[in-house]
C-alpha cells in the first residue's frame, strides 16, 4: 500500500511537471522528484522488498514517459511524419502577426488557400494552364489581450507551421456569411508543426534573426521548387523600430516586428540576407509584403540574396494573394511573377490614396516595384551614388543646401511644403532617388536653378541609368483621392503615364534623405545627439559614406 502511494502520488505530480505554466510546472516536478527520492532512499535502508521496489520504480518510470507524450503534445499537434514535397512553384511565408495586423495577415492565408482551390484538381495536381504549387507558412498570431483592444478576431496565438492547401467548400460559405470568427484554416490545411519541435517555441521572437534562419532550414527539409518566393509579410518601419535597440547594427530599413516577445525588436534587410545564406536555400523572389522597404540600401544590402525583391517605397496595403498567385502559368518565370505582383497591386489601388500616417486629412500615394538584386546592377547602383553625392560635395555647401530645399526638403506638418517627390506618411524621411535625378538634370532651365556643376548633372544621368537597370517594374499611384500627380508606370499593362513619363526617368526607388529621431536614437533622445549620427550612415545602412556627408550638410542649420 505505502509502494502504491508513492508511485501515484509521484505520477500525479510528475504529470503535471509537464504543464507549461511555470508556478505548476515547478509544484509538480518538486513533489515528483521528492517523493521518487524518498522511496529509493527507503530501498536503499531496506524498508522494503527489493522486487517491489523495482515494479515501482518500472511503474513511475513508464508513467513518466506516458505523461510527457500526454503533456509535451501540442494542442493541434497530430505528430504525423512527413516526406519532402516538390513542385514548379514554392511560397514561403513568414507571417509575423503578432501585433495589430493580425486578421490582414489571417486573410492573406486564407487568400493563399482560395487560390490553390481554384489552380489544383481534387487530387491535388494542377488544373490545366497552372504550374504545381505548394505554399507553406510560420504563423505567429497576436495575444489574446491585445487582439481584443486591437479588435481581431482571428486569433491563434500559438505559433504553428502549416502546409497551406486548397480551402474546403464549408470553411469558405462559413467565412463569407460571417459565422466563423476564431482562427479556421481549410480542413486540408496540414498542421507541421510537430517537425520544428526542436527549434520552434509556442512564442517565437519574429524579429530574431535565428527564427527566420531556423524557419527556412526547416523548409529546405521538407520542401523542394524549381522556384522559390520567400514572403515576409508584417509591418515594415524604415529605420524607426531598429534603432531603439542599445546597438545599430546592418541595415537601417526594418521590418517584422513582435509585439509578445520582442527582444530583438525587428528583422534588418541584413538578418534577411543572413538567414537566406545560413539555411542554404536558393530563392528567387523576395516578396516584403510590408511598407517603406523599396529603397536602395535594402536592395543594396539583399544584393544576390535571390534574383528579385518586390515591395513598397512607401507606406503600402497589403495585396491581393489570390490575385498574385492565380496569375501563375506553367510559363512564368521569376521575371515575369514579380512583375506580375506589381501589375495585381496597381489594379487593386488603382484608384484608392490611403491617408497620411499621423493625419488623415492627408494623402499618401501607394507604391509597388520590383528590383533587380543582382551584384552588378546593386553594385553600380552603389557607386553612382557615391559619384553623384562626390559632385555635390565638390560643388560646395550653398549649392548642396539649395539642391535640398529645391529638391528634396520635406515638411511633417505640410504636405504642401514637401519639395520633390516625397513619399509622405513615413516613419523616414525618403525621396524618390529617380526624381531627385530629373531635377538635377533640369536644373539649368529651372526658375531658380539650384546652380549644380556640369560634372553633377552627369553624375545624375549616370545614375538615372543605373536606377532603370535596377528597377524592372514599378508603380506609382495617385497622391491624392482627387488628383492624378505623381501616376506612373513602367512594364505594365492597362495603365497610362498620366503625370510622369518614361521619358522623364524611372521612378520607384527611394534612399533616406534626413535622419529624424525616430530613425537612429533611442525614443526620448534630444536631436542635438542626432546629427552626430549623419557621419555614421554608412555603418547605419550599410550604404554610401559620401551620401552621408552630403546629408549633414543639408541638415546642418538644424540642430
Amino acid at each position: 500500500a505505502v509502494l502504491l502511494s508513492f508511485a501515484t502520488t509521484a505520477l500525479s505530480f510528475g504529470a503535471l511537471a509537464f504543464i507549461s505554466f511555470a508556478p505548476v510546472h515547478t509544484i509538480g516536478l518538486t513533489v515528483a522528484v521528492g517523493l521518487t527520492a524518498a522511496c529509493l532512499t527507503a530501498f536503499a535502508r531496506g524498508s522494503f522488498p527489493s522486487s517491489k521496489v523495482l515494479l515501482c520504480v518500472l511503474l513511475l518510470a513508464a508513467g513518466f514517459f506516458s505523461a510527457c507524450t500526454l503533456f509535451n503534445k501540442d494542442d493541434d499537434d497530430d505528430g504525423p511524419t512527413f516526406s519532402q514535397q516538390s513542385s514548379d512553384w514554392l511560397f514561403i511565408l513568414y507571417s509575423d502577426a503578432d501585433n495589430n495586423l493580425n486578421d490582414a495577415i489571417w486573410f492573406d492565408l486564407f487568400s493563399t488557400e482560395c487560390a490553390l482551390a481554384d489552380m489544383r484538381k481534387a487530387d491535388e495536381s494542377a488544373k490545366e494552364g497552372f504550374p504545381s504549387v505548394r505554399a507553406v507558412v510560420l504563423w505567429d498570431g497576436q495575444s489574446r489581450t491585445d487582439a481584443v483592444s486591437d479588435g481581431n478576431t482571428r486569433i491563434r496565438p500559438k505559433a504553428a507551421i502549416y502546409e497551406l492547401n486548397a480551402i474546403d467548400d464549408s470553411t469558405y460559405n462559413g467565412y463569407k456569411s460571417g459565422d466563423i470568427t476564431g482562427w479556421t484554416l481549410g480542413t486540408n490545411a496540414v498542421n507541421m508543426t510537430s517537425s520544428a519541435s526542436s527549434w520552434l517555441s509556442t512564442e517565437p521572437d519574429m524579429g530574431d534573426v535565428s527564427t527566420l534562419t531556423n524557419y527556412l532550414k526547416w523548409v529546405k527539409t521538407y520542401f523542394s521548387a524549381d522556384n522559390v518566393v520567400l514572403m515576409l509579410g508584417d509591418h515594415g518601419s524604415g529605420t524607426e523600430y531598429e534603432s531603439k535597440s542599445s546597438s545599430i547594427y546592418g541595415s537601417a530599413r526594418s521590418l517584422c516586428s513582435d509585439d509578445t516577445n520582442n527582444t530583438h525588436l525587428c528583422l534588418s534587410a541584413t538578418d534577411v540576407k543572413t538567414a537566406i545564406a545560413d539555411s542554404g536555400l536558393e530563392v528567387d523572389i523576395i516578396w516584403m509584403d510590408c511598407c517603406l522597404q523599396g529603397n536602395a540600401e535594402t536592395a543594396y544590402i539583399l544584393r544576390n540574396s535571390a534574383d528579385y525583391l518586390v515591395t513598397s517605397a512607401n507606406v503600402s496595403s497589403s495585396h491581393s494573394y489570390y490575385k498574385a498567385l492565380t496569375s501563375l502559368t506553367t510559363e512564368s518565370t521569376p521575371l515575369s511573377f514579380g512583375q506580375a505582383i506589381v501589375q495585381e497591386y496597381a489594379d487593386l489601388y488603382e484608384n484608392y490614396a490611403r491617408s497620411y500616417a499621423y493625419d488623415s486629412s492627408y494623402d499618401a500615394v501607394l507604391t509597388q516595384a520590383q528590383y533587380d538584386l543582382s551584384e552588378t546592377k546593386q553594385t553600380a547602383l552603389y557607386q553612382a551614388v557615391e559619384e553623384l553625392a562626390s559632385a555635390l560635395l565638390t560643388d560646395g555647401e550653398t549649392v548642396s543646401q539649395a539642391v535640398y530645399t529645391k529638391y528634396l526638403r520635406q515638411d511633417e506638418d505640410d504636405e504642401d511644403e514637401c519639395m520633390g517627390m516625397a513619399y509622405c506618411g513615413t516613419y523616414v524621411y525618403l525621396n524618390d532617388l529617380g526624381y531627385l535625378c530629373t531635377n538635377l538634370i533640369a536644373d539649368s532651365s529651372a526658375e531658380s536653378p539650384a546652380g549644380v556643376s556640369e560634372e553633377t548633372i552627369a553624375a545624375a544621368r549616370t545614375l538615372m541609368a543605373c536606377i532603370d537597370d535596377v528597377v524592372v517594374t514599378s508603380w506609382i499611384g495617385k497622391k491624392s483621392r482627387s488628383d492624378s500627380q505623381w501616376t506612373y508606370q513602367k512594364n505594365l499593362s492597362g495603365f497610362d503615364d498620366t503625370v510622369l513619363t518614361s521619358s522623364d526617368g524611372t521612378f520607384g526607388l527611394t534612399i533616406a534623405t534626413q535622419l529624424d529621431s525616430y530613425c537612429l536614437t533611442e525614443e526620448g533622445k534630444e536631436y542635438s545627439t542626432i546629427f552626430p549620427l549623419y557621419s555614421s550612415y554608412s555603418t547605419v545602412t550599410g550604404y554610401s559614406s559620401q551620401w552621408g556627408k552630403v546629408m549633414k550638410i543639408w541638415h546642418a542649420g538644424e540642430y
